[in-house]
């Protein structure tokens, strides 16, 4: 129990000192995500793309980098303001559809200044919002989080994989027969930039979860998981979408709180967490227990049932925390963040209708006098809140409800706390449906998964906005740094009792140069076929041709710059001489 205690102490003292890789919160500046299939047959439009402001106008773009026929999204966003991108004439393309197959779908969001974002199917009868993670969502290996209590009764259970770079080759193996593959079975895909690829279950029943399935990739990879239309009452009674972007393994945490929210109905309950395991033996303890509720190998699972309205987790190992909670029998789900060194002092999200709305909120108890609502302090107030069991009194949780549009109208709105951090988990109603989604920072620092670029250009490491001060091994003291060196790099930052820090590495690709070889003569009215290679994945010559040769008939200088399998250019160029042909020669026979 040793280990326990000392982490509760932590706990008590609010002291936090982390020295390994954390995740940086979903406030960020680039997005990769892929949209899951959602079935059409119960509802899966209309849909949107919403982006928050902060303090700061942005400029943002959505693109799709592997598919051309996707229209480029540019939208300005004042500050403090949510604004959104319609995608519902182009769902046939965003959606990742059909399983089982290498597409093209993955959407990259680019902002000027940090933004939070969510991808939001607006489906009166069949909601459900995917807050975006940002660089969190981005990693190596992936566990699926899943619940298996409640059947399908339209859609199956899916995950959803988007690459990041070019050459990426992911390792899936299931829990469950999905569309092409066996249960248990393992298998490989590659996938280049923007590509994307769908594993969907074959079944709809309770049974068939994917829930512990494990993903593997050399390169960084973000998942989209969903469950469409999940039936709390089996045989009766509402049915609807849930889902969530997940976070890669090197980013969870070992400390939660789950809040309940409004998914039961009467006597019945459908509210429940799912604790799924990363590595073997990993002790879980509830509400400051120093008795274990259990013990997981890896890709296990531990669920419980929320009588309680507020739960505290610890655990010692790292662990994922899925939520399925919602209104009535309308359920959502949402992965809970950990609550070590994490939190936002400022969410902004979208309230899509006039029907109910809660918040569920997460602070400590000296921070719980400090909110306000679009600028409003007076409605959500320290009387809101209850301690957490387990904490101490550290923490404590608030179970609002803001169904009145006055106190919380239709469209943009920005809670802040001007005392310190918190997390938020929204319920929006829509129709008799519910939407589920948490709004904060999953951690404080994570400069993003090692990369490689292409020799002569440069990157920007960043070490997130609004820490107290940083310090990079550099020398720099700035938020951000530009290098075109590889190498290893960490930052050191503080930020209210916390010091964190983090290190990435960055290399160069190899790069294999195109060889026009020497200088190259020949006479006039010969030709000279010039050969740049083959395995380059395009070609550009001086003349504007793109085949791997040029044939040429006159002097001059040629160049070719091809671009290789990681997009990476590279050129060669070279003399060709045509001399005259030497005048005959009158041969005289005595």
């Amino acid at each position: 129990m040793f280990r326990l205690k000392a982490l509760l102490f932590v706990i008590a003292t609010n002291v936090f000192v982390l020295i390994s890789k954390e995740a940086v919160g979903q406030q960020d500046s680039l997005f990769w995500f892929v949209a899951p299939d959602v079935d059409a047959l119960h509802g899966d439009s209309p849909i949107f793309l919403r982006v928050s402001t902060m303090a700061q106008q942005a400029t943002i773009e959505l693109s799709q980098p592997s598919n051309p026929s996707f229209i480029i999204q540019s939208l300005i966003i004042p500050p403090n303001t949510t604004g959104s991108i319609d995608l519902t004439a182009q769902k046939n393309i965003i959606e990742n559809q059909p399983p089982d197959q290498v597409l093209n779908y993955g959407m990259k969001l680019v902002s000027s200044t940090p933004v939070t974002a969510y991808y939001e199917v607006a489906s009166d009868v069949n909601p459900d919002i995917f807050p975006l993670k940002g660089k969190n969502a981005l990693g190596t290996e992936f566990y699926i989080p899943s619940q298996f209590h409640y059947p399908n009764q339209i859609g199956k259970e899916a995950f959803d994989i988007v690459a990041i770079e070019n050459n990426t080759i992911v390792t899936i193996t299931v829990t469950d027969d999905v569309i092409g593959h066996a249960k248990n079975s393992t298998w490989t895909v590659t996938l280049q930039q923007g590509q994307t690829y769908s594993v969907k279950c074959v079944g709809s029943a309770i049974a068939n979860t994917l829930a512990g399935s494990h993903i593997t990739s050399n390169k960084p990879i973000a998942v989209t998981i969903m469950d469409d239309s999940l039936r709390p009452r089996i045989t009766v009674g509402g049915y609807d979408l849930v889902g969530d972007q997940i976070l890669p393994v090197n980013l969870l945490g070992i400390e939660f709180i789950v809040v309940k929210g409004f998914a039961y109905s009467g006597t019945e309950n459908f509210e429940k967490f799912y604790i799924i395991a990363s590595q073997d033996n990993t002790n879980i303890y509830l509400n400051g227990s120093s008795v274990a509720s259990a013990t997981l190998q890896k890709g296990e699972t531990f669920w419980q049932a929320m009588t309680q309205d507020a739960y505290y987790i610890l655990t010692d190992k790292p662990v994922y925390v899925y939520h399925i909670s919602g209104h009535y029998d309308e359920l959502g789900s949402a992965l809970v963040p950990h609550i070590t060194c994490t939190g936002s002092t400022q969410i902004g999200f979208n309230r899509t209708s006039n029907l109910d709305f809660a918040l569920m909120l997460l602070t400590k108890n000296d921070y719980k006098g400090g909110f306000k609502v679009n600028g409003d302090p007076s409605i959500i107030t320290s009387g809101d809140f209850n301690p957490v069991p387990g904490t101490n009194n550290v923490w404590v949780y608030a179970r609002k409800e803001l169904n009145s549009t006055t106190s919380l109208p239709v469209g943009s709105n920005i809670i802040q706390n001007t005392l310190g951090a918190f997390h938020l988990g929204i319920l929006n109603k829509l129709g008799g449906s519910s939407e589920y989604g948490y709004f904060s920072d999953y951690s404080s620092l994570y400069l993003g998964p090692d990369i490689s670029f292409c020799p002569g250009d440069s990157v920007i490491l960043n070490a997130g906005p609004g820490m107290t001060s940083y310090l990079w091994n550099t020398g720099d003291t700035t938020q951000s740094i530009v290098t075109s060196i590889p190498g290893t790099y960490y930052v050191t930052v503080t930020q209210e009792l916390c010091t964190l820090s983090d290190t990435m590495n960055i290399a160069h690709y190899p790069v294999n140069p195109p060889n026009l070889g020497g200088d190259r003569f020949a006479c006039l009215g010969d030709d000279i076929t010039l050969n740049a290679g083959d395995g380059y994945r395009a070609y550009l010559w001086n003349d504007g041709s793109t085949q791997q040769t040029l044939t040429v008939t006159q002097s001059g200088e040629y160049w070719v710059q091809v671009t290789d399998e990681n997009n990476c250019i590279t050129s060669d160029s070279v003399l060709v001489i045509f001399h005259p042909r030497p005048g005959s020669i009158q041969i005289k026979h005595n």
